[in-house]
């Protein structure tokens, strides 16, 4: 029974592995940039290729008969593609209804003539409009006998939605010919400036017009952003309030724009540029009444300002995305992110240029968040991140780089003194009392500095050697300042020892697993629970894994704590699963390293200490970042553990630039939202719209959403809302050792509902 179970599972994991595989690949050819009849054909092509058909057909409704648009399957001198073919009772159904239809079996009165003699037993009329009455239809022909799956069915339906706008782009080919010249160009800027400049060049291309100017919307103002040929005077009546501007509505813009309306000397056309139906940008484009537009013009500018607001959605997500990924959302500074790019640039200039880096810690920060509360520590980041930003040069680069740490990179200084000296300045930027909520606190700063130069050392070694000389400050006493040489800089990395201690810290049973739960934000169920590893040193106390994880990765003790840590998760899954029997049961999550899917023989590894633990593989989620590189080896390791049921997460998606490319390459079916976009969705409209955005995607590709960190009620309600279905945070369990999380089950049994508010 077990082994049936295990194969119909794993015939599930494939059937799904499949659908998801056939969906990127249409998805992708849709993405593609192409001329509207090269998209057609390679969307039919590619369709007819992964849902096994012999003719895949795009048709449009012309009284009685259907007449092809674009076909795949159909020989060249077919008659059909000239004459069309009558319309059957199924496809008469799905355009009067908008609805996909499945015939198999006898299919008489269906079919095309020459589709007749090659045994077609299945077919799909799928609308390419969900409205009623659509006329235009994606029609599917196979010989097989098996009916169009629901799956496949839902896939179409995907598909025809944007298979519909590359018909209609194909049917406007004609004059659209300039504007797929132009038009494209305008997706390669991410910066807003460039991108309007081109703009206006184009449009003066497109429309040959005298003078062309873009202005925006900023706040109820009207602000010229780009311009050619305008004269002095013209430009200097902006900006203008937008209110105050004649015919500035979207609808009285495009009924003007039919012929150009007549202002002084001049004929202007003008188009509006809408966002989700919000004028966000017009359009200008003047010639001297002698020479009117062209009739097309006016469909042409509108349809190029489409292409325009297209392009300044991407410019806006790129920049905020860009912001999100490198910024603190708590101070507004720098993250750890930005610190790592801002030293790697820094480090491959010039032996002569040295670069210095101070790492701070706060002192009795712990103490003020236990007496104050976790708003009042908050408030109190907040406040010293303002007093360093004053105490830094203006070329200096603040960051926040976790937790209580600030780190300040240091361009052009001339020796390791000079650090020393703007490490006393920050300290002493601390020296007065903060203000908290009515309360009088002190802080100070333990304070480590480096001094790198360029093609000696690296980001990494230098942040390691200036972490270790803030340990040595913060030894010595509350505020003190401690600077490191590179043998100073080795005598405490040996004084301090983390790197030896790591591999002997589990043989010596220090390091420990621990799990935090994870809900179903609809039912407040428990699912699964996240492995996460401690290490409890006798000397440091609690050594964060943001320090230890690196050094076990750089030394290769990664490989046997990353094996011990699946292995103790499983068998904790297995007992509780034994324990607390659950419909469906519930699954663990663990983190993977990415040596540990480059190692021989990995998948193999992986799934004898899962199998050896009594858990199904179906039950594990194994979590990988974008650091782990995409070698082939690590690709087919991933997709033979995919293959048995194992299931792939990709953990802080949307902090780094190649998460669409791991959706692509990688067998990933759950993303994790990072907790930096969930601590700000409720008074952020940014980070609620990146949220937003990546559950898209994850809707689009039918993957599970996870959002990590949820500290609030309300930002679970907001998660809730926005369609994430699981989360994970300190509202619902910080991460507990076993017994504990034991515990947190029984009170909480994964078919028992958590209460939710």
């Amino acid at each position: 029974m077990v082994h049936d179970e295990l194969a119909r599972a794993t015939a599930a994991a494939r059937v799904a592995y499949r659908d998801t595989t056939r969906l990127i690949r249409l998805l992708s050819v849709l993405g593609e940039p192409a001329r509207p009849e090269q998209l057609l054909d390679r969307t039919l092509a590619v369709l007819s290729e992964v849902f096994f058909t012999e003719i895949v057909v795009v048709a449009h409704q012309a009284g009685n008969r259907l007449l092809a648009i674009g076909s795949f399957g159909f020989a060249e001198d077919d008659p059909v593609l000239r004459e069309g073919w009558p319309v059957g009772p199924a496809a008469a159904e799905a355009l009067g209804t908008g609805q996909l239809v499945t015939r198999a079996g006898l299919l008489d009165g269906e079919l095309p003539s020459s589709a007749v003699p090659l045994g077609i037993h299945s077919a799909a009329w799928v609308p390419l409009a969900a409205e009623l009455d659509s006329e235009d239809l994606l029609i599917l022909l196979r010989r097989s006998r098996t009916a169009f799956t629901p799956s496949e069915q839902h896939m179409l339906r995907s598909v025809a939605a944007r298979l519909r706008l590359a018909v209609e782009e194909r049917e406007r080919a004609i004059v659209l010919e300039q504007l797929a010249r132009y038009g494209h160009l305008l997706a390669r800027h991410l910066e807003l400036a460039p991108l309007l400049d081109e703009a206006v060049e184009m449009l003066r291309r497109l429309t040959a017009a005298d003078q062309t100017w873009v202005v925006t919307i900023d706040h109820d103002q009207a602000v010229l952003r780009a311009h050619r040929g305008l004269s002095d005077a013209d430009v200097a009546e902006w900006p203008r309030p937008a209110g105050r501007v004649d015919d500035w509505r979207p609808a009285a813009m495009a009924r003007s724009a039919a012929t150009g309306a007549a202002v002084d000397d001049r004929v202007v056309l003008r188009v509006p540029v809408l966002r989700d139906g919000t004028l966000v940008a017009v359009l200008f484009a003047a010639r001297q009444r002698r020479r009117p537009f062209a009739p097309g013009a006016a469909e042409l500018t509108a349809i190029f300002a489409n292409h325009l607001a297209v392009a300044i959605v991407n410019a806006e997500l790129y920049r905020r995305l860009q912001r999100r990924a490198t910024e603190d959302p708590l101070t507004g500074l720098a993250n750890r992110v930005l610190v790592g790019q801002r030293l790697e640039r820094a480090l491959a200039g010039p032996p002569t240029a040295p670069v210095g880096l101070l790492f701070c810690d706060l002192d009795r920060f712990k103490a003020v968040n236990d007496l104050l509360g976790h708003e009042a520590g908050d408030e109190l980041l907040q406040q010293v991140g303002q007093r360093l930003r004053r105490s830094v040069r203006p070329t200096d680069l603040l960051a926040r780089f976790g937790g209580d740490e600030f780190v300040i990179v240091l361009d052009a200084v001339r020796d390791l003194g000079e650090v020393a000296e703007v490490g006393h300045r920050v300290s002493g930027a601390l020296d007065r009392e903060f203000r908290l909520r009515g309360e009088r606190v002190r802080v100070s700063a333990s304070i480590g500095g480096v001094l790198g130069i360029p093609g000696q050392t690296t980001a990494s070694a230098m942040l390691r050697d200036a972490d270790a000389a803030m340990y040595v400050a913060k030894e010595r006493g509350l505020g003190q300042v401690e600077v490191f040489d590179e043998a100073a800089s080795h005598q405490a990395l040996d004084r301090l020892d983390l790197r030896s201690e790591l591999s002997q810290a589990l043989d010596r049973g220090q390091l420990e697993v621990y799990y935090q739960p994870i809900h179903s934000l609809g039912t407040g169920r428990v699912v699964a629970l996240e492995a996460l590893l401690r290490w409890h040193h006798p000397r440091h106390g609690h050594v964060p894994p943001e320090v230890f994880i690196p050094l076990a990765e750089d030394t290769g003790a990664i490989m046997q704590i990353g094996d011990w840590v699946l292995g103790q998760a499983c068998r904790q899954l297995a007992r509780w699963q034994a324990e607390l029997p659950a419909d469906p049961p519930l699954a663990i999550s663990v983190n993977l390293a990415g040596a540990q899917l480059r190692q021989t023989g990995a998948a193999e590894r992986i799934l004898d200490t899962i199998r050896g633990a009594g858990v199904d593989p179906t039950h594990v989620w194994l979590e990988v970042t974008e650091n782990t590189n995409l070698s082939d080896r690590v690709s087919n390791a991933a997709e033979a553990l995919a293959a048995a049921g194992v299931h792939f997460a990709l953990d802080d998606f949307g902090t780094a630039y190649s998460s669409l490319s791991y959706l692509r390459r990688f067998p990933i079916e759950l993303l994790k939202i990072d907790l930096t976009f969930v601590a700000g969705i409720t008074d952020r409209e940014r980070d609620r719209g990146v949220v937003r955005a990546i559950l898209a995607i994850a809707e689009s590709l039918e993957l599970t959403a996870v959002g990590e960190g949820i500290e609030a009620e309300p930002q679970r309600a907001a998660l809730a809302e926005l369609g994430c279905q699981l989360g994970q945070g300190h509202l619902f369990s910080p991460p507990l050792p076993a017994g504990a999380a034991t515990t947190y089950l029984r009170g909480n049994a994964p078919t028992k509902p958590l209460p939710t508010g």
